[in-house]
């Protein structure tokens, strides 16, 4: 199998193929008729998706984006984006929420607060303050 080199064109094809819209809408017409209207999520864009798509796998797909700025600039654009489709299915009950949480911890990096290095520090410890504007 001949190795894919890289090329600064991958960039405008990673960002075309993480573009898109997050959901499709459909009407229906059901048996009485009548027309619903069918909501479905549109497939999450990945980087082994892409990587597949040009023939490389997704750590080649890493060591380009550590070499080249403009691939890495655009990875963070494709990281962008298919958070965005995650946040819009999740929203709108496209996605099952254990599987939002899952994905957006996985793929995307994302923390709950109960992970945070100052809220293990503070379990247990709650601050609250506020300014009462009637003492300026």
């Amino acid at each position: 199998m001949k190795k894919v080199s890289y090329r600064a064109s991958f960039c405008e094809e990673m960002l075309r193929f993480f573009e898109g819209p997050a959901f499709h809408v459909t009407e229906v017409q059901k048996k009485d008729g009548t027309f619903t209207l069918l909501e479905t999520a549109a497939e999450l864009p990945t980087f082994a998706a892409f990587a597949k798509k040009i023939g490389v796998t997704c750590k080649e797909l890493q060591r380009w984006e550590e070499q080249h700025p403009a691939f890495k600039y655009a990875c963070e654009q494709a990281r962008d984006r298919q958070a965005n489709i995650l946040i819009q299915n999740s929203l709108r009950g496209n996605y099952a929420a254990t599987f939002a949480v899952f994905t957006a911890k996985n793929l995307l990096g994302w923390k709950d607060g109960r992970e945070s290095k100052d809220n293990a520090q503070n379990a247990g410890e709650v601050v609250v303050s506020w300014e009462d504007e009637n003492a300026k």
